[in-house]
């Protein structure tokens, strides 16, 4: 299935303004010839600044899991046999293209996440970090050795589990999936993703790169879809480990469906972040890092404040906080708050 995406209309006049993305099981891997059509369910994909729909893509379903698992397991043997410092020389590649593909990875972001461009920059940037942290994973895969008493030694090492997946959020297109994906990759696992129905064209656009760093077919797959999918995959017995990013309500629900069948679970939720303003303070430099703090990324983010305490006289700061807030322009260039303010209620309940 493929999508027409437009770019920004502020986009760089030297980069593609058009983007044909396909929407498979399998990222990796070219989709197999099907021997008869099948209608698939699929899902619109808008752009949050605009309202306007940018592409759909198809919604996976169990047999698609189940696909991706068997691809996977397939793959797996070979690479996980593989050194760690072969996997981490994947990483470096990968890492450069990353550099390379800044700026369209930047623009699908903005297009689909509804971000300024600061905001963009900063959410690949940040993802890259861990990409690069991922590369010196072979100082830390041998593990150690422990002298634990007389003529007793302990040897720790770290093995690849197998098949792990990863279920990422909206709010981070490119950031959140680095969060795991690279660690668990050079570690020597396969990495099924399933990234956010809503955002699914910036890590699309990863995995091809992935593939042009010289990931072998199966290791790296992405299904889309929501609750089904994500319970075809929580419930697979040949999936050995789940990531979760999310809202704490359905934190907690994957993590004690894994929990229930035995099955190692990362579970992330949201918090309810306080900022405490004391007498002392730098009214000027608080109000606008207040401002900063719960405007920037539309608030939706971990470390969005929600909370503001004042304790003792602060002076004019409520006041600088009220006025700031009140010059925020939306928009999608540097320094304005980006347009999702308004539509997150409707466009991700």
């Amino acid at each position: 299935m493929r999508a027409s995406t437009r770019a920004p209309s502020h986009a760089r006049t030297d980069t593609p303004t058009t983007h044909s993305l396909t929407f498979a099981r399998a990222r990796t891997t070219q989709p197999r010839p099907r021997t008869h059509a099948r209608a698939r369910p699929s899902a619109q994909v808008l752009a949050p600044a605009t309202g306007e729909v940018i592409g759909n893509v198809a919604v996976s379903g169990a047999e698609d899991v189940e696909a991706a698992v068997l691809a996977a397991r397939a793959a797996l043997p070979g690479w996980r046999s593989l050194t760690c410092k072969s996997r981490a020389a994947v990483m470096f590649k990968f890492q450069q293209l990353m550099v390379t593909h800044m700026d369209e990875l930047v623009d699908l972001i903005m297009l689909e996440g509804g971000k300024n461009r600061q905001e963009a920059v900063g959410d690949v940037a940040k993802g890259n970090e861990t990409v690069e942290w991922a590369c010196s994973m072979p100082q830390l895969m041998p593990g150690q050795l422990l002298a634990v008493s007389r003529g007793i030694t302990c040897h720790d090492t770290r093995d690849p589990l197998g098949i792990v997946t990863c279920i990422v959020p909206f709010n981070f297109p490119s950031m959140v999936p680095m969060w795991t994906c690279p660690i668990a990759l050079t570690a020597g696992n396969c990495v099924i993703l399933k990234p956010s129905e809503k955002v699914p064209l910036t890590m699309n656009r990863i995995s091809q790169l992935l593939k042009e760093a010289g990931l072998p077919d199966g290791v790296f797959q992405i299904v889309n879809g929501s609750v089904p999918t994500v319970n075809a995959l929580v419930d697979h017995p040949d999936v050995k480990a789940v990531t979760f990013v999310g809202s704490s309500k359905v934190a907690e629900i994957v993590a004690k469906r894994c929990r229930a069948i035995n099955k190692r679970v990362l579970a992330l939720g949201g918090a309810k972040n306080h900022l405490v303003a004391l007498p002392d303070c730098d009214a000027e430099m608080c109000a606008r890092d207040i401002v900063a703090s719960f405007a920037g990324c539309a608030g939706q983010r971990c470390m969005a404040a929600s909370v503001l305490l004042l304790v003792g006289d602060t002076g004019d700061l409520l006041d600088r906080v009220c006025a700031k807030a009140a010059a925020l322009v939306a928009g999608q260039q540097n320094g304005q708050v980006t347009i999702i303010i308004a539509l997150t209620s409707r466009l991700y309940p």
